[in-house]
């Protein structure tokens, strides 16, 4: 027998429990046969299958391949055992997107050693066997899902492997189509043996020599329907090959080809820092200057972030009374590391504080303000609760938001019922936000007329809680409709408002706009209902939802104090103002230095809050200033800032692309890829991006070069005054050995970025990358 199971038992732990697939499963394959694995969903059919593709590992037992028994085997020895000896046909086909028919079926000769044009003819004899010579320049997305099925079946006898393994190879497919599958597996089983994961057990009585019933992970029955001569001086072949990179870079070329758009700006933004270290070299001393002039002036049009974080009251450490660096056989268990004391809010002798300020050394002040509010819809008569993760308190002062956004239909929101929509320059607002508020978004666009008719209802707390025997509900969505009919406020979008295109500031983007007199509302309605006073009233001694007192809770990472559990509770019914960020805009510098001296002289030992601020523009300008006397390390900061933001940009889209190809990478490691392959076929995409990275970014400073210069220089002319010291302003032209650095060096960095996505898709296990749902 070339295949034998003995013993074999497979388990699936999570973390609470485990799940045997298979129990003590023990079979014998003949080279010759055509197998049909028949049972339930969960029985361990595709179990079964994937260890004898060597996709899967078992956990007792062994699988024995022509003697030799695999517990032994390692990663590579089970790459070279699917590439030599297995063919893989799955019920989603499971073909390569961006490759064509052709190139589909050649893929795991390119692991084999063979010639270009040895491949093709392999290739174009093995689609002519499933009828699919006329289709092989197509891609598979033109293809019916026979034909697609008829390609996997052509890329799996393409290698003449001694295993054909199908799993439910017919699911996807019309009964028609079916037939014709079945028919060229039987025919195939003729020359080797096809073990088939079925439903159907009418096909499999019709198809198969032999039938194999599994149940719970047990084998019920083993019918052997005819008698197949078996070869028994079949070998296992197992070879030492590796995808040759031009099959990776050829691999990657075409998947990068296939998104071009994405490519395109991929490049472009990788050469930015090409662009940005070729033009760094060629600036003269005064640019320093006049950049740092430019980023003081537009210092106001970036907010001062003042944020908080709860303290932790002081409490005994878990390690106090443990030994560092202990030599007992012990491991001690720690839970509840981080510790919640109290919600994360800001307390009001803060805000009273911050009133203090001068009002002559800011523009305007931004509260972030939060409060939980119950709203409503209706849509083709059915009721449903609004997401408020897209509602926004707006600032009172109705003259900022004039000044800095455009009303393109309605008014500016007044009232606690009146909302407003805020669009993108493009008057753009994506479909989660129309979904999350449950308005019609499955649609290309949708008028203003529209969206000023919709409506919403708020519902407090009091409609909202239900007292039965002492304990409180909230209703659920049975009551919705008489909430939504009943409810005393009715919020109404009456105006749609976009940023104007010269505005100082922008702290609103594609949200929707309630005033703070909704909040005001909301809050008093909350504070003064039912369910809010009674709990109030008995406050840590009692939940009025779980009749039980509040207790600090210890979970597996984190405690939860009493209070802020019952601070949570209060946020939750709508009875506590949040704000834990502040946004200060100044007019310029020195206004900003007198600001956060204000803020940095604010103490306040009782409260449970730690007040922090960040200046980004202030970090920047203090960094000009540092260095505004050593060129060459200004030039190197440039140059580093560039190149990192390239490498980051460049080492996420490599991610993604990752993420996108982990069916691709399960494919290629079904028919044999290594994980060295799968790393070879990543590295030679970030080259090419590299590559056109660096072709780009040089030709960009050719470009560019001039240009700037010319601009610098008319600068310098009007402005002789504002910019002194730049008369020694120069630009430098690279040598032919410059070029060449920076474009090797566009190549290393990329490949360098890329790294770690690159490692993390060549560790992809082969069977969890194949679950993974296709995009």
């Amino acid at each position: 027998f070339m295949l034998e199971l003995k013993n074999i038992t497979k388990i699936y732990k999570s973390q609470n429990n485990s799940l045997k697939a298979l129990d003590d499963i023990s079979l014998n394959f003949k080279d010759k046969e055509f197998v049909s694995i028949l049972g339930p969903s969960g029985c361990g059919k595709t179990t079964l299958l994937n260890i004898l593709g060597g996709l899967d590992s078992y956990n007792e037992g062994s699988l024995i391949i022509d003697d030799v028994d695999t517990k032994d085997y390692k990663e590579k020895d089970w790459d070279k055992y699917r590439n030599d000896n297995v063919g893989f046909v799955f019920q989603h086909f499971n073909l390569i997107g961006h490759l064509t028919v052709l190139k589909n079926v050649e893929v795991s000769l390119t692991l084999s050693g063979y010639s270009k044009k040895e491949r093709k003819e392999k290739a174009i004899k093995a689609l002519e066997k499933v009828g699919l010579l006329k289709h092989i320049n197509k891609l598979p997305k033109h293809l019916s899902g026979g034909e697609k099925q008829r390609v996997a079946i052509a890329r799996a006898i393409i290698n003449e492997p001694k295993i054909i393994l199908a799993d439910e190879p017919t699911g996807a497919l019309d009964s028609k189509t079916s037939v014709e599958i079945l028919n060229i597996l039987k025919d195939i089983s003729s020359e080797c043996l096809v073990v088939m994961v079925t439903h159907n057990q009418e096909l499999a009585e019709n198809y198969s020599t032999r039938i194999i019933k599994l149940l719970d992970g047990k084998i019920i029955s083993d019918e052997n329907k005819e008698n197949y001569e078996t070869n028994n001086t079949f070998k296992i072949m197992k070879k030492h090959k590796r995808m040759p990179f031009f099959t990776a870079l050829s691999i990657s070329f075409k998947n990068l080809k296939t998104k071009w758009t994405r490519t395109l700006l991929t490049t472009l933004a990788g050469s930015i820092g090409i662009i940005g270290v070729a033009l760094v070299v060629s600036v003269a001393n005064g640019v320093t200057n006049y950049i740092e002039d430019v980023q003081r002036v537009a210092l106001g049009n970036y907010p001062i972030t003042i944020s908080s974080s709860v303290k932790s009251e002081p409490s005994v450490s878990i390690y106090d009374d443990l030994e560092e660096y202990p030599v007992d056989e012990k491991i001690n268990i720690v839970m509840g590391e981080s510790r919640y004391e109290h919600l994360n809010v800001i307390e009001n002798e803060f805000f009273d504080y911050l009133d203090q300020v001068d009002s002559d050394l800011y523009t305007w002040i931004n509260y972030n303000n939060k409060i939980t509010l119950d709203i409503l819809c209706m849509g083709d008569k059915t009721y449903r609760k609004v997401s408020t993760s897209y509602l926004q308190e707006m600032t009172e002062d109705i003259e900022i938001v004039s000044n800095d956004y455009d009303v393109l239909k309605g008014k500016i929101p007044e009232g606690k019922e009146e909302i407003a929509l805020v669009v993108d320059s493009y008057n753009c607002i994506g479909a989660t936000l129309l979904y999350y508020m449950g308005i019609d978004y499955d649609r290309e666009s949708i008028s203003f007329d529209e969206l000023l008719e919709e409506e919403f209802k708020l519902i407090t707390s009091d409609e909202f809680y239900l007292k039965v025997d002492g304990r409180y509900y909230k209703k659920g969505s049975s009551y919705y409709e008489t909430l939504y009919n009943e409810s005393k406020v009715t919020l109404k979008i009456v105006g749609i408002l976009r940023a104007k295109k010269n505005a100082t500031t922008e702290p609103y983007s594609s949200t929707f706009l309630y005033t703070k007199e909704l909040t005001d509302y909301v809050y008093d309605k909350n504070i003064n209902s039912p369910v809010v006073k009674e709990q109030m009233e008995y406050g840590l001694t009692k939940n009025v939802f779980t009749d039980s007192p509040f207790e600090e809770y210890v979970g597996l990472n984190y405690t939860e104090s009493a209070q802020y559990q019952y601070e949570v509770l209060l946020r939750d019914l709508g009875a506590i103002k949040q704000r834990n960020r502040v946004y200060i805009y100044t007019k310029n510098f020195s206004d900003r230095l007198l600001v956060e001296e204000h803020i940095d002289n604010y103490n306040n030992p009782n409260s449970f809050v730690r007040i922090s601020y960040s200046d980004y523009m202030k970090r920047i300008t203090e960094e000009f200033s540092t260095f505004v006397d050593i060129l060459g390390k200004v030039l190197i900061i440039f140059a580093s800032i560039s190149l990192l933001v390239s490498s980051i940009m460049i080492g996420i889209i490599s991610y993604i692309s990752v993420l996108e190809r982990i069916k691709e990478i399960g494919i290629l490691r079904s028919i044999g890829a290594s994980r060295t392959d799968i790393g070879r076929i990543f590295v030679a995409e970030t080259m090419i991006v590299g590559l056109l990275s660096g072709v780009f970014g040089i030709a960009g400073a050719f470009l560019l070069s001039n240009p700037i210069g010319n601009i610098v220089k008319k600068i310098i002319q009007d402005n002789a005054s504002v910019t002194t010291g730049l008369s020694s302003f120069r630009i430098v032209q690279f040598e032919v050995e410059h070029l060449v650095i920076i474009l090797i060096g566009s190549i290393l960095l990329t490949v360098v970025a890329g790294i770690l996505p690159t490692i993390y898709a060549s560790f992809i296990k082969p069977i969890k990358a194949l679950k993974n749902d296709e995009s």
